[in-house]
Parts: structure tokens; sequence; C-alpha cells
């Protein structure tokens, strides 16, 4: 019983060891950004979203979608390199319009909205290196 275990357990152990190696993930691309622009310079980055809540209470979901005009293709690499740190800027600085200066119950402001994504995504890339261009701005109440 114990010599069969031990062979079930090597089988095991050795079949994991020669697996292939997991593949690199893909570049995510929304499927819905072609249908926004046929554009080589734009950089879709959707899928923002930051929860509107004031002290204990969520009242709702900010969602986001934006993409980058990018005229430099060297930057355009380099936006596609760093994506998530381009992101997690992008994605702070709607927490932060959501949580602080969004009025519950009011339409967004996509003025500062445009204006606090396009100085995350300065802080990251460099100023004039980008253009954020909003698609969508949405509330979802809670």
């Amino acid at each position: 019983m114990r010599k069969a275990l031990a062979l079930l357990l090597a089988s095991t152990l050795t079949g994991r060891a020669f697996a292939a190696p997991p593949t690199a993930p893909s570049a995510e691309m929304d499927p819905q950004a072609k249908r926004i622009t046929g554009s080589e310079k734009y950089v879709p980055t959707f899928g923002l979203r930051a929860s509107i809540a004031r002290g204990f209470k969520v009242y709702g979901v900010l969602a986001v979608d934006a993409g980058l005009d990018v005229p430099k293709e060297q930057t355009r690499k380099l936006c596609v390199s760093i994506r998530p740190r381009l992101i997690s800027s992008m994605r702070d600085a709607i927490l932060n319009y959501a949580s602080l200066s969004y009025i519950v119950g009011e339409r967004p402001d996509v003025d500062i909205l445009a204006a606090r994504l396009q100085k995350a995504v300065d802080g990251v890339l460099g100023k004039g290196e980008a253009r954020v261009a909003l698609a969508s701005v949405i509330v979802f109440d809670a």
C-alpha cells in the first residue's frame, strides 16, 4: 500500500515538473476599443472604476472609459510596456475625484475629471507626450 502511494505521489510530482511553463499574458485589448477609433495613435485604457464613498457608506461606482492619443510611436511602445503603472495612476486620479470632489446625485464634471487624468498621465509619461480622450463617464448607483 505504501509503495503504491509513493509511486502515485512520484508520478504526480514528475508530471508537474515536466509541464509546460505558463504562457506570457497577451496584451489585453478591449474589443470595443477598435470601434471607437481606427487610429494607430490611440491607446485604450478601458475599465477604470472607483467607488463613490462618503464615510462608511458606498453610494455607487464611477466608471470611466478613456484612451490616450499618443502621436509618437516610441511613446506608444512605452505606454504598452508600462500599461499597469499608467492605469494605476489613472485609477488613483478617478478614485480621488470620486471620493473627494464628486457630489452624490449630480452629473460628474468631465472637465475636472479629464484634467486630473491628464495630470496623472503627464506624471507617468511626461508633459505633452499623450493626450487623454474620454470615451464615457458613467455613475452606477448602489
